[in-house]
């Protein structure tokens, strides 16, 4: 469960934006695959595109173990301000699959402008850890209906302060429009399902990776998750997460892959598919 958990949380927030794939291919032959290139004059960058749809593959230590999804349903005008539904999944697939139905799905209603959520929707099946939960996000404050099937409901509210809270899918379509110098760093806080997750992130350079659409020039960026508390302060008895994030170097940043390090092995989340209108 944790491993899928982890992939989920890191899928949504790989998604939260992207750009087409038909003019990424580089017919003129990029360097090896790993080797850093130049870094590229910085673009306006765009959060969110209506009707964007990605298809993605996971595979634990090598052996495929979930596929994924990822699509922006609607736009929509919210008074002078404009809103944005966003939905992921995740589900067990290959060998896993096997041994485990888990499922994983969750919807953001985002403020495009902010790039911050207004509510979030969430629904595990992971038996017999399922659970459905709500989040309100008002001011500095988030608030959690959390429904166990084992257990009674809970109501949480958590209190961010000045810090501004995230969740998975608002956190990376702020990632995807950081520019920044390599090494840069940036904290940002981030909440999965009832749980909060302090995500320190540092910016690299740009690297050449395979994808499916062949070798693309892709910026890398750095992250480390820790588990925290309600009041912001990490929880040292949990060790960290380790993950890297690899998307298009240009104004789209579609993203190519998310590697994520679990007590299991690594979990590699490939781009296999892109759609947009």
């Amino acid at each position: 469960m944790d491993m899928c958990r982890a992939a989920a949380l890191l899928l949504a927030a790989a998604t939260a934006c992207g750009g087409g794939l038909g003019e990424l291919a580089d017919p003129g032959g990029p360097p090896e695959v790993g080797a850093a290139v130049p870094e590229a004059p910085a673009e306006a960058l765009v959060a969110i595109h209506a009707g964007e749809q990605m298809r993605f593959e996971v595979r634990l230590a090598g052996v495929l173990a979930g596929e994924a999804t990822f699509s922006t349903v609607a736009l929509a005008q919210q008074g002078a301000g404009q809103t944005a539904t966003l939905t992921s999944s995740i589900r067990s697939a290959g060998a896993l699959a096997l041994v485990k139905d888990v499922r994983d799905e969750a919807t953001t209603v985002l403020d495009v402008g902010a790039l911050r959520p207004l509510s979030t929707t969430s629904a595990v099946r992971a038996n017999p850890r399922d659970y459905a939960a709500e989040t309100r996000f008002v001011g500095a404050k988030a608030e959690i209906d959390f429904r166990p099937n084992d257990g009674p409901p809970q109501h949480l509210v958590y209190d961010f302060g000045a810090a501004e809270a995230h969740d998975a899918h608002s956190a990376m379509a702020t990632m995807r429009v950081w520019q920044a110098a390599p090494g840069t760093q940036r904290t940002m806080w981030v909440l999965g399902g009832r749980r909060i997750w302090k995500v320190d992130l540092t910016m690299g350079r740009t690297e050449v990776i395979g994808t499916y659409g062949g070798n693309q020039a892709a910026l890398r960026i750095d992250g480390v998750a820790s588990r925290a508390f309600a009041n912001l302060t990490v929880d040292t008895k949990r060790p960290p997460r380790t993950f890297s994030v690899w998307m298009s170097d240009d104004a789209d940043r579609v993203p190519f892959r998310i590697v994520a390090g679990t007590e299991l092995g690594d979990v590699t989340i490939d781009l296999v598919d892109y759609q947009r209108p």
